[in-house]
């Protein structure tokens, strides 16, 4: 019975020792209005006023207030903030990826978004978004773009 208290203790210091804080880098779920709410093609089919950088939308009237297109869902606000973002591309795009993670040691959420691009000779202005889970107003959002070519 000792030797199992011993082996338990020693088992809760280890896990306990990887990290002083508790706090580590870690995915964020997210969605998007593709599989939210049915939009389609939303990198050319909603727009809105920006050009290479981004913002956070926390409301219904906010977003249709700078959101136009062929996509006007009822977003749940009281669930989601949307990071909405344009970025002009010297080619055509085949697809945008995401990562989206939190460091909670300095209360940042990272989005990086990847762009890979074809050779075709358009120069498109691409929306990208991501429905974030709520973000609280003290939390950091940072939006890195890569632009990769197949």
């Amino acid at each position: 019975m000792r030797i199992l208290s011993i082996l338990i203790t020693i088992l809760l210091i280890s896990c306990s020792t990887n990290d002083d804080s508790g706090c580590f880098v870690s995915d964020i779920d997210y969605t998007n209005l593709e599989a939210a709410y049915s939009c389609e093609n939303t990198k050319y089919l909603v727009d809105i006023d920006l050009q290479d950088t981004f913002v956070l939308i926390n409301s219904q009237a906010e977003f249709d207030a700078q959101i136009t297109g062929t996509c006007m869902p009822q977003i749940d606000f009281e669930t989601y903030t949307l990071i909405i973002g344009k970025q002009g591309l010297a080619n055509g795009n085949t697809s945008i990826s995401y990562d989206y993670i939190n460091d909670c040691e300095i209360d940042t959420n990272t989005l990086t978004v990847t762009f890979t691009q074809n050779a075709t000779t358009e120069a498109p202005n691409i929306t990208y978004h991501i429905l974030s889970p709520k973000i609280a107003e003290s939390t950091t959002v940072e939006v890195i773009t890569n632009i990769s070519t197949l």
